[in-house]
């Protein structure tokens, strides 16, 4: 007796323990993108097909926010979006009824969950090699004519970043102010100069208070240390804080 031709979409198997490729493959699209194909009609809100691609998501976001790298927070801004984007989208596919919308646009909306997701954890991964890290709490001034942590005129102050150099600059921002409001008031004209050891091409003159200078490292290995030399009016008294330190590329 022969065998009748299959049908055009029948699963096609030969051998005593072969799998049926048709439906290894669907099976491994449902774990990934949720119900596919010939799930997709079966599936129901909340169904179990539909928790697999929503607890990848979840996973992935998980890992980029705990290894998440120490720096300002604008610059992980678009991260937080796309990890945002990922779990929200994975939680309306979850929610959402089967037969409310179109196979096609339920796998979608879990690739693009995915995708989303995957690319939040690149760029977490980009920002710890390449973004910039605040070490303004790892940074202090010593030095100065006076001994009550006040400088004068030519007073040479030492800044030290207790920190490797794991970017190629330097952002400063240094804030200068009257050590006594009530009896001077030079911050307006008191100036500083600053420049790294030894290295003369970085130094930088006449910065205000609250200006922003920059210093390329160039290699430098363990602690950075800047020169910084204050100049104001005879008899002035100032206070000099670290604003904003912040190693970038």
């Amino acid at each position: 007796m022969t065998a009748e031709p299959p049908t055009r979409g029948d699963t096609v198997t030969h051998g005593d323990n072969s799998p049926a490729i048709g439906f290894v493959g669907k099976l491994f699209l449902s774990v990934f993108l949720g119900d596919f194909v010939d799930f997709t009609d079966q599936a129901k809100r909340w169904s179990g097909w539909n928790w697999p691609p929503f607890l990848l998501v979840v996973s992935l976001g998980a890992y980029a926010l705990i290894y998440a790298p120490d720096g300002p927070a604008r610059q992980f801004l678009w991260v937080h979006l796309a990890l945002g984007t990922a779990v929200a989208l994975a939680l309306v596919r979850l929610v959402l009824p089967a037969r409310s919308t179109r196979a096609h646009g339920r796998v979608l909306m879990s690739a693009a969950a995915v995708i989303c997701s995957f690319a939040g954890v690149v760029g977490m991964d980009h920002l710890a090699d390449h973004g910039e890290i605040d070490v303004t709490g790892r940074t202090r001034i010593s030095g100065g004519t006076v001994t009550d942590s006040t400088v004068t005129d030519g007073s040479r102050l030492r800044l030290v970043v207790d920190s490797p150099a794991d970017r190629s600059r330097l952002r400063l921002t240094l804030t200068v102010r009257d050590a006594d409001k009530a009896a001077q008031f030079c911050a307006p004209e008191t100036r500083y100069s600053a420049q790294l050891p030894g290295n003369t091409s970085t130094r930088v003159d006449d910065v205000r208070s609250g200006q922003t200078i920059g210093f390329p490292l160039g290699g430098l290995q363990g602690a950075i240390d800047v020169e910084i030399t204050l100049l104001t009016e005879e008899g002035c008294r100032m206070n000099v804080f670290v604003t904003d330190a912040v190693l970038h590329d």
